[in-house]
């Protein structure tokens, strides 16, 4: 049709990682979109039935109860926290809010797709840094910086490289950045980092009135299919991020699974633990195959063979699909074509990874 509407953004397309039908009718093990392998916690599940109970109900649309269980987490004011349906709604509504038609944002180079994707709703100019090692350059992203720049994007540790930038060198870009640009990192992985990397980048945001950390429950807590989370921004820019966010964006039964989830931390952080020790085995596995693989602060990998044009990735991606039922991520990005991302999952699955991998190898070598 000639006559419908002009969509005022460049339209996006949705695409499927492998549309086909598994060949052998194997059970599919989805390991394309780095979420946690485990079903909620009994005590989770527990707070989730009860809430679905009650889905008659709309959620507190301030998430009072679920921001005084964060502040108390975390050591923050609840005054300064925002949740959101998911961190991924909390970072549009910072694009939302501080940029428009004529302004930049800026990205490092292989910074999370959420970026740019705000960046064409906005209308807003995307930049982006050049990387230095699969890693974002703090001084290229100063460099980068002008009058127009109004919000810096940073994913740290960053999808879907898997890489981080040290505390030290945020609070040098911190220091540096003029005050006219909203330095936004994004900590969805932060878990995975350490346990003293969130606290730290939290007491660095404090002291900072252009600094908003956002958060979510979807990777370590293993909530992704409910949508939850939060950002910690200076007091003077939350009632803008409440005029940019929906009115009840975060469901009531979300808000229960989130507030179930922060009572039992050591249940967290031994799931972390275990993932974090698979990404180590399994990576070193990779290596010992002959892959590439980038050294990951997350529960995913980048792994790849060097010199690829793309091709072997693509192979590889359908070998793991055709041969073990895996599916696995693409990276389409100029410099990472010749890489697969996969998260890890549960130790029979990431064996079975390694085992189709050194088939599709073999041949490959033949």
């Amino acid at each position: 049709m000639t006559d419908a509407p002009k969509p005022r953004i460049a339209p996006l397309s949705i695409r499927q990682r492998i549309a086909r039908p598994q060949p052998r009718g194997l059970p599919l093990i989805n390991m394309g979109f780095n979420e946690l392998p485990y079903p909620p916690a009994p005590h989770v599940r527990k707070a989730i039935d009860a809430a679905a109970g009650r889905a008659n109900a709309y959620g507190d649309p301030t998430c009072r109860a679920l921001r005084a269980a964060l502040a108390d987490t975390h050591g923050l004011d609840p005054e300064d926290i925002v949740c959101g349906n998911g961190s991924e709604e909390l970072l549009d509504v910072v694009g939302r809010v501080f940029a428009g038609s004529g302004d930049e944002i800026l990205i490092s180079e292989f910074g999370y797709i959420q970026f740019p994707i705000v960046a064409n709703r906005v209308g807003a100019r995307l930049v982006k840094a050049a990387e230095t090692g699969f890693r974002a350059d703090i001084d290229a992203l100063l460099a980068a910086v002008t009058e127009r720049t109004r919000i810096l994007y940073l994913a740290n540790p960053n999808n879907p490289t898997g890489t981080m930038n040290t505390v030290d060198e945020l609070s040098r870009l911190i220091a540096s950045l003029p005050k006219h640009v909203l330095l936004t990192l994004d900590l969805a992985y932060g878990e995975f980092a350490g346990a003293d990397y969130c606290p730290s980048v939290h007491a660095l945001a404090r002291d900072h009135g252009n600094v908003i950390v956002t958060r979510t429950f979807s990777k370590a807590f293993g909530l992704a299919g409910l949508r939850a989370g939060w950002c910690h921004a200076p007091s003077a820019l939350v009632p803008a991020l409440y005029a940019g966010r929906g009115m009840g964006t975060v469901n009531a039964v979300a808000q229960a699974a989130a507030l179930a989830a922060l009572e039992r931390p050591d249940h967290v952080a031994a799931q972390v633990q275990t993932i974090v020790d698979e990404r180590e085995r399994v990576a070193a596995a990779c290596r010992a195959l002959g892959l590439t693989v980038v050294a990951s602060h997350t529960n995913f990998l980048l792994a790849g063979l060097p010199g690829d044009d793309g091709r072997q990735a693509d192979a590889m991606a359908e070998h793991l699909f055709d041969d073990a039922g895996i599916v696995v991520n693409r990276t389409r990005e100029d410099r990472l074509r010749h890489f697969i991302r996969f998260s890890m999952s549960l130790p029979e699955h990431n064996d079975l990874l390694l085992r189709s991998l050194g088939t599709f190898l073999s041949a490959s070598s033949g």
